[in-house]
């Protein structure tokens, strides 16, 4: 069997519904024609979303705090 259609049911089964599988299958196509700079895209654009994740955590932290003390502190 192809290793693309290999690797798109693999990775659609375990993404459970998450991403469609014409997406899965356009970014298996990415990484079989641009290889490790593909890599390196994908890896950018994480860092990037783990960072916004972060700030959002931080931000929503620093909330409870002030909500905490609007409670606490007449």
């Amino acid at each position: 069997m192809d290793p693309r259609k290999l690797l798109i049911k693999e990775i659609s089964a375990k993404s459970k519904g998450h991403f469609s599988e014409q997406t899965v299958s356009e970014q298996v196509d990415q990484f079989f024609k641009h290889g490790t700079t593909f890599l390196l895209l994908e890896l950018v654009n994480l860092r990037k979303e783990v960072e916004s994740l972060r700030e959002e955590l931080q931000l929503q932290k620093k909330n409870q705090r002030n909500s905490l003390q609007a409670l606490v502190v007449p």
